[in-house]
């Protein structure tokens, strides 16, 4: 479906909606639950960034800090049902900043709640373990480096978090489900605990390449 130049608040958040569930539905269920990308429009004035600013005009929001405990995280979330008035809508979009030198964010999961994640703007970091919270020890963690319109899209129960470095980063972070950020049900930690502060003990960074399959393009 195509719209018009210049969409509306119902339109913008269906198809960042849309988007997200379109892109779940390439995460497996068995195995890594994990997806790696990046999001760009495919044609002249297109951008997903634009979608964020019209409902951030419409909607402005206050980020909030402490977010899931970090004092240098700050979010607050649009609810969808209201967005698109629409009561069945179970989703929420939310935005998330992080300050520089954000390291103090745990290894969590989401229990209840997938996600769709995009780097709106910033650098970064994404951790994650192919352990499971229950397994969980800070033996096995991968680093990934997170920039202006990577996206991450993982199914719930995943170990992960985020960090900044030098540079502070912003998020948007659709939740299939939402679940309200005071809710006690909204993350989850392991019994071990692991901070990007404990990169400074780790091995030397190294490069790696990540190489992709082209993936469906939802057309706007």
């Amino acid at each position: 479906m195509h719209h018009a130049a210049h969409p509306t608040r119902q339109d913008s958040s269906e198809t960042i909606l849309r988007l997200a569930h379109t892109a779940l539905e390439t995460v497996p269920t068995a195995g890594i639950p994990l997806r790696l990308g990046r999001i760009r429009g495919t044609g002249p004035g297109v951008s997903c960034g634009a979608l964020i600013d019209q409902l951030e005009s419409a909607f402005p929001l206050d980020l909030v800090s402490p977010f899931e405990g970090s004092d240098r995280v700050g979010g607050a979330v649009w609810n969808g049902a209201k967005l698109l008035d629409d009561p069945s809508i179970t989703d929420g979009i939310a935005k998330l900043h992080w300050k520089p030198h954000a390291t103090d964010l745990p290894m969590h999961t989401h229990e209840h709640a997938d996600r769709f994640i995009m780097v709106l703007e910033g650098r970064g970091f994404f951790h994650w373990s192919p352990q499971s919270r229950a397994s969980f020890d800070g033996s096995a963690v991968e680093t990934i480096a997170a920039r202006s319109r990577d996206v991450f899209v993982f199914r719930r129960g995943l170990v992960h978090t985020f960090s900044t470095h030098e540079h502070g980063m912003t998020l948007v972070s659709v939740q299939l489900p939402m679940i309200a950020f005071d809710d006690p049900e909204q993350y989850h930690l392991p019994n071990y605990r692991w901070t990007a502060d404990a990169l400074a003990s780790a091995p030397s960074a190294r490069i790696a390449c990540l190489l992709h399959q082209p993936e469906i393009t939802l057309h706007l």
